[in-house]
């Protein structure tokens, strides 16, 4: 079968593997759309990602719905045809996390394209994949491939919109305009944040994020940004920048909460005094826990929409250029790989 592996920073070469069987309990899925994750751009850009440093070529891809080709021994949920959205998170589910309900944070979590496991496991850029049953959510009416391969980000922002409680009537800051940032601005518009203002020096991602629901958004490198009328009850951050999470503790209201999503560097010089005199709350948010099956229900009901958020579709044979353009920035907002 066909797949792209990385070998190193910019390094994305196609190769032919033995196309796989699936295990006891599993299926093989042919990918239909991956959509491009930062985390893939950090791994591509850098040849790492934060602390997950590959050690062997692998295949990157974890956002991603496809179609069930065939049927390993004992699965019965699932029939060859079937459409599904993948849930690329597989934890021990033994462990305390997974037993407290908090699988994402298991330290033992396989996931799909990633280097934060050993084996690292081999994620979408492939012509097929094995994928556990269990992994596997059938599509409800109303929702298509090309939407289900966005359930991954999206349940991202759902966890990190359920870090803080609940946005409702509250007053909304997003420090990041990328894919999670303008999830995180639609899932709190629908969870009735009473208004969300997205901070991003790019000026695509200010009006990208205008023209889908975004109350407000600013630049925060304009001398005037932060001189805003009423401080901010709940800041997410989403760009991954140490300027922009300052710059959100220092804008959030007292007695409020900052919910770190993005790729932060380990250590980071904070203004501390500020969170221990305004009694702030830092929570972070890392990948998501239950809320996959919502997500799906939620764009299949008509509650969150996901219109415009892909911006740019390249077939699988130039998934190097996907990369590419995903990382550049210029004027893009959502990247998809269709096979």
């Amino acid at each position: 079968m066909r797949s792209f592996l990385l070998y190193g920073a910019g390094d994305l070469r196609p190769a032919e593997r033995p196309a796989p069987a699936p295990p006891p309990g599993s299926v093989v899925v042919e990918p239909r759309f991956t959509g491009v994750c930062g985390s893939d751009v950090h791994y591509f850009r850098h040849g790492y990602c934060g602390r997950f440093v590959p050690k062997r070529p692998f295949a990157l891809g974890h956002e991603f719905a496809g179609v069930v080709t065939e049927l390993g021994a004992g699965v019965t949920t699932l029939s060859p045809g079937d459409e599904v959205a993948i849930d690329p998170s597989m934890p021990c589910g033994s462990c305390r996390c997974c037993r407290g309900g908090r699988y994402n944070l298991c330290p033992d979590m396989r996931y799909f394209g990633s280097a934060s496991c050993d084996p690292h496991l081999d994620g979408s850029l492939a012509q097929f994949v094995p994928v556990p049953a269990g992994n596997c959510h059938r599509l409800p009416t109303g929702i298509t491939l090309a939407e289900a391969s966005l359930m991954e980000p999206l349940s991202v922002a759902l966890h990190a919109v359920r870090q803080c409680g609940s946005p409702a009537g509250r007053n909304v800051l997003v420090a990041g305009g990328g894919p999670i940032g303008q999830l995180i601005l639609r899932v709190a518009k629908a969870f009735g944040a009473w208004r969300v203002t997205v901070s991003d020096p790019d000026p695509f991602a200010r009006d990208f994020a205008l023209r889908h629901g975004a109350d407000a958004a600013i630049d925060p490198l304009s001398p005037d940004a932060w001189e805003v009328p009423d401080a901010f009850d709940i800041v997410f951050e989403a760009s991954g920048a140490t300027a922009a999470l300052c710059n959100g503790i220092e804008a959030t209201a007292r007695g409020g909460t900052l919910v770190l999503v993005g790729t932060l560097p380990d250590r980071v010089e904070l203004p501390a005094n500020l969170v221990m005199n305004r009694e702030l709350t830092l929570r972070g948010a890392f990948r998501f826990a239950n809320v996959f099956s919502d997500a799906l229900r939620l764009v299949a009901a008509g509650i969150l929409s996901l219109d415009g958020l892909v911006t740019h579709v390249f077939p699988f044979e130039e998934t190097p250029q996907a990369l590419q353009a995903a990382t550049a920035r210029r004027s893009v907002m959502k990247v998809q790989i269709a096979s």
